[in-house]
């Protein structure tokens, strides 16, 4: 053999010692290229919750010197158990040049087991029902808005305590309060 073959099966082959498919050592190479992959992917597993881990602790902490509102007397308050009287849907247009019309279905609230309140109360259902509708009929889009409904409901309960025995109405509910313009 010359020279000239030795190199040429040297550089076949990948160089002196190495066979194709071989062991480079102790470990054998695809052995090795496992090991690497399984590194940088446990690596990247450690960056990557390291990050969400900081980035959480940030987050957390939050605004230092927040005051947050305190509750309003209406909703701390327990409001009385009382017994409902149920009145239909009641449909009035207002006293406006363009009338709009009002959606109410108004709830009485009463003492609890009173029946002689019941029975005033169910005895007068018409005279209440109109004295409602009236009340809502002479009133103008501009006083039925949203952030004036505990006056109305105030003036309402007014209105219908003057035609049942001894104010007994102690609460107005509305389960429907919309008004639509047509």
């Amino acid at each position: 053999m010359s020279d000239e073959e030795v190199f040429a099966e040297e550089e076949i082959a990948g160089g002196e010692g190495q066979e194709l498919g071989g062991k480079t050592g102790f470990i054998p190479a695809v052995v090795l290229r496992l090991l690497k992959w399984v590194a940088l992917g446990l690596g990247a597993v450690i960056f990557i919750v390291t990050i969400v881990v900081v980035t959480v602790s940030i987050l957390n902490k939050g605004p230092q010197n927040v005051v947050y509102p305190s509750d309003s007397l209406e909703y701390s308050e327990l409001p009385d158990i009382l017994q409902w009287y149920d009145l239909k849907e009641i449909r009035v247009r207002t006293a406006d040049e363009q009338p709009i019309t009002v959606i109410i279905h108004p709830k009485l609230g009463y003492e609890m087991e009173n029946t002689a309140i019941q029975t005033d109360l169910i005895a007068r259902n018409e005279i209440i029902v109109d004295r409602i509708r009236s009340f809502f009929a002479n009133k103008k889009a501009s006083e039925l808005t949203a952030d004036k409904e505990k006056q109305i409901k105030n003036e309402l309960k007014q209105a219908i305590n003057k035609l049942v025995e001894k104010q007994s109405v102690q609460e107005i509910i509305f389960l429907e309060y919309n008004t639509i313009e047509f």
